[in-house]
């Protein structure tokens, strides 16, 4: 074991592997007591199968065959339980039948498989990985010995097989083709192979074709979900060739096609006028922050470089107008760069920026085109996650009847978009207007009409920013590092929700509530110069920028073709914000405008060496399902510790419905912590939201329920979620739901001991190094349809 001040602090990543079997809510967790089956001859059967494809595969010609098993699945017809229901079991047994189209996919996850497809026989077509067959062949060899719970997860499992041809190319299509002449196809490669390994596909493929026929590779392509397809001119007979021979093919198809509804042309963008003060060794591989705003000129000499692309909304003034989408832009870029009395020197960027203007003046917005613009990005540059926007609406009670009812509507459409497309949308809490004296001074002017929060800083789905003050000057109305800005716009927001969520530097103002050089924060002018401007827009974008880091950094501990979803940086971002330290007279003021505090990133890169942090995200696929994640908590850790703490942070993102304004939410996520399956849950700390999507709660670890008792190294974590009001009417809304949270082990006793040690020490610490791969079965993680 490492000694613990060499021992490098690690966070914690759970996936499908810490998952248990989602059917086994009933009984508080107990493994399904199955019946009739004989689970040594099964695993005999099943590792003899197993054996039987590996071999064919590996005598195959095609070139992956030591890299990739895709093989077929085959489901037992049913599977009989034993139950105590009389209504349903009069005879004391239950059957179920098998369907890895829906409730039984997870099968394969828990199994270290994925899954591919399922076909129309019901038998599915699943990845696995060449050690983890043989670890799969070992397991079942031995089904008759190892543990029941180990056993549940074969119970759907009849055999393997090899994926026939006849899965992989359309035999009428084959017939209807012309013999020894060449058609129009397309080859799809199976998914989850790199770029390098369809490369050697490609070769295989084209030593196939024979040029006196005039057979031909004729172009590449990656689907949205990073699959690989070629297309080419190919004899039907080499068609039924690649069917049998290559299993790392999973279709072949004549060319698909769709009228073209419209199209829109690229922007072009112009280089820079003058190269920026810092060079950036790559540009391309820096983090992305879509700025919906006022717009950045083309070619401005120093944010050019990090523009990732642009969009112009069509009622938008057209070309960039004023200062502010520039401001904003280099906030996101180079962050807060604090120049002191020297001249402003431009740092090296960190960010780039997707410039979207959707302003009609250099001072308002186009509300209606936010979201379509949103849609817009989503559309034509998938890498774009991150969104920031840093305007509102005058104060939400102060506008007119009909004005509040629509900008609400807006924010409704906000908050689903994000549900569908899993985005991380980051808003500023707006300004007071400048000039304007409260009732109350400051800080007690909290509850004047004027600082309410407007509409789009009120959306559930995204983060709102306030603002404090970082930097002191002379000649400013705070005169305390870390207290809100006296501009800034307070909550909370709809159904008295905690808004805003977070808060970052912003500036200052003068004892007449008006700007002042000195006081504010810098950033760069349309012309490329370095000003200092005050403003909670200002502020919105080192929120934005976080949580493109974060995203950044989480991506690399997802698999391929997996991406962590924005309520996992949300759920790290709120665990390891640093908390607002502000006291006496501005207290009320910060507990309504700074949210958690300051978002961090940076533990990522550096966890603490004395807690340690483990990171869960997954898919809900109903009200009535539960995911069961097992929490690795070290039992010599526990034995160890004055007071044992655990703070978990659960996010998600809800659909909500404009209508139910007293719950906006149309969806709620319980979350239960158990030191076992069958113990009851611990009560944590008090507090949240009736449907604000955020849990965050502290349990003692020493507080277990009656009968509960701590001997080993698993405890479980329970997430559920209920449906608490209707959707919106217009809507079709899919019942999954992504959820994740973040956990931080700690002791906070006197002589606090690291967790980092045993966690590090426990065997399953080695499966512990990436997030969960969503079902390949599933295209997207949720879908909106509008009714027809």
């Amino acid at each position: 074991m490492p000694e613990p001040d060499r021992l490098t602090p690690r966070t914690f990543f759970l996936n499908e592997q810490h998952e248990l079997s989602r059917g086994e809510k009933e009984g508080g967790g107990r493994v399904p007591q199955y019946h009739g089956i004989n689970w040594a001859a099964k695993g005999q059967h099943v590792a003899a199968a197993l054996e039987s494809v590996k071999l064919a595969i590996r005598a195959s010609k095609d070139p992956l065959r030591e890299s990739h098993y895709f093989v077929l699945a085959k489901p037992v017809a049913e599977i009989q339980k034993r139950s105590k229901n009389k209504k349903i079991a009069p005879d004391g047994v239950v059957s179920e039948p098998v369907h890895y189209e829906d409730r039984d996919s997870r099968v394969f996850r828990r199994l270290g498989m994925e899954l591919v497809e399922v076909t129309d026989q019901g038998d599915a077509v699943v990845h696995i990985r060449p050690e983890r067959l043989e670890q799969l062949v070992s397991t079942t060899r031995r089904l008759g010995e190892v543990g029941p719970r180990e056993q549940a997860r074969w119970a759907s499992v009849e055999s393997f097989d090899l994926v026939p041809p006849q899965l992989r190319i359309d035999e009428t299509w084959i017939r209807s083709l012309r013999t020894h002449t060449p058609t129009d196809a397309v080859v799809e490669f199976q998914p989850l192979l790199t770029r390098s390994e369809v490369d050697t596909m490609m070769h295989s493929i084209a030593a196939l074709l024979k040029r006196e026929r005039r057979e031909a590779i004729t172009g590449l392509g990656t689907d949205f979900s990073g699959r690989n397809w070629a297309r080419g001119r190919v004899t039907p007979e080499s068609l039924r060739a690649i069917s049998k021979l290559f299993y790392s093919v999973q279709t072949l198809h004549s060319p698909l096609t769709s009228l073209v509804v419209s199209s829109r042309r690229e922007t072009k963008v112009k280089p820079p006028s003058s190269p920026a003060t810092a060079k950036v060794p790559d540009i391309s591989a820096l983090p992305i922050v879509a700025v919906l705003d006022t717009g950045v000129p083309a070619d401005h000499s120093v944010l050019a470089k990090y523009r990732r692309g642009a969009y112009i909304a069509p009622a938008s003034f057209g070309t960039p107008v004023g200062d502010h989408g520039s401001f904003v832009a280099s906030r996101v870029v180079f962050g807060d760069p604090d120049f002191g009395d020297g001249p402003p020197l431009t740092p090296v960027g960190r960010c780039r920026f997707y410039d979207a203007m959707v302003a009609t003046s250099a001072k308002d917005i186009d509300d209606k085109s936010v979201v379509l613009a949103l849609q817009a990005i989503v559309a034509t540059a998938p890498d774009v996650r991150v969104f920031n926007l840093s305007f509102d609406t005058r104060p939400l009670d102060l506008l007119e009847f009909t004005k509040k009812r629509e900008n609400l509507l807006l924010v409704q459409d906000l908050d689903n978009l994000i549900f569908r497309d899993d985005l991380f949308v980051v808003v500023s809490a707006g300004n007071s207007p400048p000039g304007i004296q409260a009732a109350q001074p400051y800080p007690g002017h909290f509850d004047d009409p004027e600082w309410r929060l407007g509409a789009w800083a009120r959306s559930f789905n995204s983060l709102t920013c306030g603002s404090f003050v970082e930097r002191l000057s002379p000649g400013g109305l705070v005169t305390t590092q870390g207290w809100p800005s006296p501009f800034t716009r307070v909550g909370p927001g709809l159904c008295d929700s905690p808004k805003p969520d977070f808060s970052a530097n912003g500036g200052n103002s003068t004892p007449a509530m008006n700007p002042s050089p000195g006081l504010g924060v810098w950033g760069l002018t349309a012309a490329s110069r370095w000003e200092d401007q005050p403003g909670t827009s200002f502020a919105a974008p080192l929120l934005a920028r976080e949580a493109a880091f974060a995203a950044t950094l989480l991506q690399r501990v997802c698999a391929q073709g997996a991406r962590p979803y924005a309520v996992a940086v949300k759920a790290f971002l709120n665990l390891t914000a640093t908390p607002p330290t502000v006291t006496g007279p501005a207290q009320d003021l910060a507990l309504r405008s700074l949210g958690k505090g300051v978002a961090r990133s940076t533990r990522l890169v550096r966890p603490r060496p004395d807690t340690a942090v483990l990171m869960w995200q997954g898919m809900l696929e109903g009200p009535g399902d539960v995911a069961r994640v097992t929490l690795p908590i070290p039992f010599s850790w526990y034995q160890n510790c004055a007071e044992p703490k655990l703070r978990l942070v659960v996010s998600w993102d809800p659909p909500v419905n404009a209508a139910v304004n007293g719950l906006w939410a149309t969806r709620k996520v319980t979350a239960h912590l158990k030191a076992s399956p069958d113990a009851l849950s611990l009560h944590g700390s008090k507090g949240g939201h009736i449907s604000y999507p955020l849990i965050d709660r502290t349990y003692d670890l020493h507080k277990l329920p009656k009968g509960a008792t701590v001997d080993r190294d698993i405890w479980l974590i329970e997430l559920s979620y209920d449906q608490i009001a209707d959707y919106h009417l217009g809507i079709a809304f899919t019942p999954q739901q992504r959820v994740a949270f973040v956990a931080e082990l700690y002791d906070s006793g006197e002589n606090p001991v690291s967790p980092q040690t045993a966690l590090q020490a426990l065997p399953s610490a080695v499966t512990m190094t990436r997030l969960s791969v969503p079902p390949q079965s599933v295209k997207t993680a949720v879908i909106v349809k509008p009714i027809s």
